[in-house]
């Protein structure tokens, strides 16, 4: 009995320890709880890391062979530091940047953001671990991005200021009266009930082979609203140009029967 406990004391308690940390910190520290706040979030992940290795160092101290472990690792941290920084160089970059991501008063995302990192696809953060970033893309495919590469990109952030804009462009014949297709335009994006901001500006775009391509800026204040109100402003566009017999130019293909 008294070896079952002895076992159950220096084996068994430390990793158990452990776990119930774990729950008890993702339980009141969840993702939800800590969105935006990514700093927290590698703090917790180093934390939690930091629990699991004191709960191995622990439990091998129990072992006669290893009995003096704590001492072991305490003398030999120069070189085990040495030693582990050579041989996960890899793995200690993710996590020294990491670090620097989550640290910086002026971090480039947070938890939540739809950010662009480099060439991968645009997506929204879902967490950053000690290793990697995680973002998750409009057709729900998940990036696994190594720290290094995050701290060391160019990082484009589409939520970081309070409205989101993104233009739409449409063509009309040329021969049109100008002045009257930007008002209709301008007010046929202004009617959108997701539409945010001043009236927008509609500009002239360039002069192309077959028409005049006008341009306006779509602004929402979600940008998750923005896709879809520039789809339903092209809409309202091309509806109210046929209403006020605006052309928009297309390609016509004339077929001449040939004398038999």
């Amino acid at each position: 009995m008294k070896e079952a406990l002895d076992i159950f004391l220096k084996y068994i308690l430390p990793f158990l320890a452990a776990y119930i940390i774990n729950l008890v910190v993702n339980k009141f520290l969840s993702k939800e709880t800590l969105r935006g706040k990514i700093h927290l979030i590698f703090l917790k992940g180093l934390a939690l890391a930091l629990v699991w290795a004191v709960a191995a160092l622990t439990a091998l101290s129990g072992i006669p062979a290893f009995e003096k472990t704590w001492e072991t690792a305490i003398a030999s941290s120069g070189i085990a530091a040495v030693v582990l920084g050579l041989a996960a160089q890899s793995t200690l970059a993710n996590v020294f940047a990491g670090i620097a991501l989550s640290a910086s008063h002026s971090r480039p995302f947070d938890i939540g953001d739809r950010i662009k990192i480099d060439s991968y696809d645009p997506g929204f953060v879902e967490d950053i671990t000690l290793r990697h970033t995680v973002i998750k893309t409009y057709q729900n495919e998940i990036i696994y991005i190594p720290n290094s590469i995050v701290g060391s990109a160019t990082i484009v952030n589409y939520t970081q200021e309070n409205s989101f804009s993104y233009p739409v462009r449409v063509s009309v014949a040329y021969g049109t009266d100008m002045n009257k297709a930007m008002e209709v335009m301008a007010d046929a994006i202004v009617s959108h009930p997701k539409h945010y901001g001043p009236r927008p500006v509609v500009l002239c775009k360039s002069c192309d082979d077959s028409g005049v391509t006008l341009q306006a800026l779509v602004e929402t204040r979600d940008f998750k609203d923005n896709p879809r109100t520039c789809s339903e402003s092209l809409v309202e566009i091309m509806n109210r140009f046929n209403k006020e017999g605006i052309e928009i130019p297309y390609n016509k293909l004339v077929l001449l029967k040939g004398e038999e």
